[in-house]
């Protein structure tokens, strides 16, 4: 009687143990299946990769690729809900598990492998130096002496850090205000992405593109969990397909029709290299 009464409370015991090692075993991709919404961190300050437009909704580069992932894997590209981030805070929160993506900004190499596995490249472009119209800068070597703006923990302040030493560094934690210091003259150029400083100029006609000739080669990853091997495969499976199936060319076309051709004919060079 009493070996009875073991086996039938053995029994649930083992059922309930099998479950949560199911649940601990099942990772990203079982998780947003079952949500039926993938869930992204996205950027609303980096136009075009990723903004808010005038009726509150998010847009860019990084939000059409969090749609894509979203309808290869749940058939709808609406299935996906964003979560702003900053760049100090886009990490902590993937690795909370408050987002299952990270978009925006995250870029190859890049001092955070430790804590984040990045998908395979989904954008490549290099670094571009906005000036005002009269500046005699024609390349980075010019910013020698120079007060030049860059933006805090990003590619282009460490690529001037590397190239330029002897540029006179003025570091910004956001890029409206390195922007309002060029247009006050209160440094002589600013540093930054090439599709960012692209959207800058043509928004402001008093300032140039010097040289237009983009230097130090960065690319843009998604960041992942480390460990989630079944949920990167499944990343990186479909950014492939984006390439081969043409997607990727449609969403250049649509978010950097100003600067495709320079960013392509960029892209060519650096993997000819």
């Amino acid at each position: 009687m009493v070996r009875k009464k073991l086996l039938l409370l053995f029994v649930p015991l083992c059922i309930l143990a099998t479950t949560c090692f199911a649940q601990a075993m099942a990772g990203t991709l079982h998780d947003v299946k079952a949500r039926g919404r993938l869930i992204a961190g996205v950027r609303t300050n980096l136009p075009p990769f990723g903004f808010v437009d005038k009726k509150g909704v998010n847009k860019g580069y990084d939000v059409d690729i969090a749609q894509s992932l979203a309808k290869e894997l749940l058939g709808r590209e609406d299935s996906v809900a964003f979560v702003p981030i900053t760049s100090a805070k886009g990490i902590d929160f993937l690795n909370a598990k408050k987002i299952d993506i990270l978009l925006g900004g995250m870029l190859i190499p890049q001092s955070h492998l430790e804590r984040v596995v990045y998908s395979v490249p989904y954008f490549t472009s290099g670094h571009l130096i906005l000036a005002p119209d009269k500046s005699t800068i024609a390349k980075y070597q010019d910013l020698t002496g120079k007060r030049v703006a860059t933006i805090l923990e990003s590619t282009g302040n460490r690529a001037i850090e590397e190239l330029v030493p002897q540029a006179k560094r003025i570091v910004f934690k956001h890029r409206s205000e390195a922007l309002e210091a060029l247009k006050n003259r209160r440094v002589d150029a600013f540093v930054d992405d090439a599709v960012v400083i692209i959207h800058f100029q043509r928004r402001n006609p008093k300032l140039k593109i010097a040289g237009f000739q983009p230097f130090a080669p960065v690319s843009n990853g998604v960041g992942l969990r480390k460990g989630d091997e079944e949920w990167i495969g499944f990343v990186n499976a479909t950014l492939t397909k984006l390439k081969e199936t043409g997607r990727y060319e449609k969403l250049s076309e649509k978010w950097f029709a100003e600067a495709m051709e320079l960013l392509l004919g960029f892209e060519k060079q650096t993997k000819a290299r």
